[in-house]
């Protein structure tokens, strides 16, 4: 752990405040999203060669499609407005930063707690990524966090330290030409733990699956 600590009141206080700025932007977002959608849908009504003119507006309006898919998965598990912009804000964010899809870091959270932010294993591993104490004190020092273990349920914070350490390991096999048996290894350290003695090998089976099929969801939200 870093020299600094954060208390628990703090902390949440801290947490809460983000959320509500966090919550209040997406709400923004949304509603200068819809409003772009009114005009495009006037513009190509009226005359289909304005269409061209708004074609810069095009990956914006495809991120926002994408939040709103992701964001109806959660809904259906349950998750609020602010539980649920914190988890999509923390995926997309770090697939952005890190260039891991999408897909991928929703299957992982998917295998490893099937999106329950207190999820905790019998071996201590906790949150949504399901990150081990002494791994999540490592992370909070290279990423400079200055929190402790108290926060290791929040999820965005745990979505942050997770996706990082699932990049790292990818990256510490770049002598693996393939990059699907590179990511396999990646993922199987991820759930082990590197040189682990009994590896399970079908994590990475299991996730490369999970990741297709929310492949296809998200695909799915830029055909419409």
């Amino acid at each position: 752990m870093g020299n600094k600590s954060v208390s628990g009141v703090v902390l949440r206080e801290t947490h809460v405040r983000a959320r509500r700025r966090r919550v209040v932007l997406f709400v923004l977002m949304n509603l200068a999203y819809l409003i772009v959608i009114a005009c495009l849908s006037m513009a190509i009504l009226h005359e289909k060669k304005a269409i061209s003119s708004f074609s810069y507006l095009e990956p914006m309006i495809d991120e926002y499609r994408t939040k709103e898919k992701i964001y109806e998965i959660l809904r259906n598990k349950g998750y609020s407005l602010g539980q649920g912009f914190d988890i999509v804000n923390a995926i997309v964010r770090r697939s952005r930063e890190l260039e891991l899809p999408l897909s991928l870091i929703m299957a992982v959270i998917h295998q490893e707690s099937e999106f329950y932010p207190n999820a905790r294993s019998d071996k201590g591993a906790q949150g949504l990524m399901q990150i081990m104490p002494l791994k999540w004190d490592e992370y909070v020092v290279k990423l400079k966090l200055e929190v402790d273990r108290r926060a290791m349920t929040d999820p965005f914070l745990n979505i942050t330290v997770g996706c990082q350490i699932l990049k790292d390991l990818y990256d510490g096999y770049r002598y693996i030409r393939d990059d699907k048996a590179r990511m396999a290894k990646a993922l199987t350290d991820y759930n082990n733990g590197e040189n682990a003695k009994a590896p399970n090998l079908k994590y990475a089976v299991q996730v490369s699956q999970r990741q297709e099929e929310y492949q296809r969801i998200l695909q799915g939200s830029r055909d419409h």
